[in-house]
């Protein structure tokens, strides 16, 4: 196990988990056995815990807004450079490596961001049985595809009806949650140390080379470092910070994520969401 795996396994087991139950969510008693000090009378209402997490998660998402690899599209034609720069042939050369070298850096984070995209359906472990597993994940399917119709251009458009409360059942665990986040941290480790890392690496080689055969000649090596670093970087930087979005969540924020969920997209949620409101592990874990 790489160093940042055991890193977010030690802290996914420390504070965030509560402990390593299974729990399903219907019938509901089941959830007042695990949870009683969060379904004691000083828990907060639907609206003021959910209040709380929306700030808390809109400011994650706010950070990484716009930015996931899956809507990228990769564009051979940024690496041609410009006719007008004069620059040597191996210039040329380096530059249509570098631009395979991207592609498969770029095509690296899209297969990590699709298997982070599976968390949800990961909450569940597979050895609870095909039946436990199929229905956590057709619940979580429908709880995930929902959208909500009405919009500001069209008030008199009806709201989508919510999903029936009785036609979900989640099955979550921390311990499977935790193998998921140790798997898909060891990828993105390979993947840094290894695509990303290329990229990275060649890119510096080639800023390296053209000074090395461009130096003597300053009016093309400075139209060529101006192209270089100014809109080349600038394009490039549009994939590279959609790292940011490959992030995967902690047990405490995935379970708040779909807290929210269910709050808003479930008929009569308020018991069910709030047996799923976990963010207060200390007190949890008293149980």
């Amino acid at each position: 196990m790489s160093k940042g795996a055991r890193n977010i396994f030690q802290l996914l087991y420390s504070s965030s988990t509560i402990l390593p139950l299974t729990l399903s969510f219907l019938p509901t008693t089941s959830l007042y056995y695990f949870f009683p000090p969060i379904l004691s009378s000083h828990t907060p209402t639907m609206s003021s815990v959910t209040l709380k997490l929306r700030q808390k998660r809109s400011m994650a998402r706010l950070l990484n807004q716009g930015r996931s690899i899956l809507d990228y599209n990769f564009d051979p034609n940024l690496f041609i450079i410009p006719k007008w720069i004069l620059v040597p042939p191996e210039v040329r050369n380096a530059i249509l490596t570098l631009q395979y070298k991207a592609m498969i850096a770029v095509y690296g984070m899209k297969s990590l961001m699709i298997a982070r995209d599976h968390r949800y359906f990961e909450l569940c472990p597979k050895n609870m049985g095909p039946v436990v597993y199929q229905l956590h994940q057709s619940s979580m399917r429908r709880l995930l595809e929902w959208k909500e119709d009405w919009n500001f251009a069209d008030p008199t458009l009806a709201a989508s009806a919510k999903i029936p409360r009785n036609t979900l059942q989640f099955c979550v665990d921390s311990i499977a949650y935790g193998r998921f986040t140790c798997d898909y941290t060891n990828k993105i480790d390979d993947f840094m140390s290894g695509p990303f890392q290329n990229w990275r690496q060649f890119r510096m080689e080639i800023g390296h080379l053209a000074f090395r055969l461009m130096s003597h000649r300053p009016h093309d090596y400075n139209e060529w470092r101006a192209w270089w670093e100014g809109k080349f970087a600038d394009d490039m930087w549009k994939w590279e910070v959609c790292l940011e979005g490959l992030i995967l969540p902690t047990w405490e924020e995935i379970i708040d994520d779909v807290y929210l969920m269910i709050s808003d997209r479930v008929e009569d949620a308020q018991e069910l969401a709030n047996s799923f409101y976990i963010s207060n592990p200390r007190r949890a874990s008293t149980t």
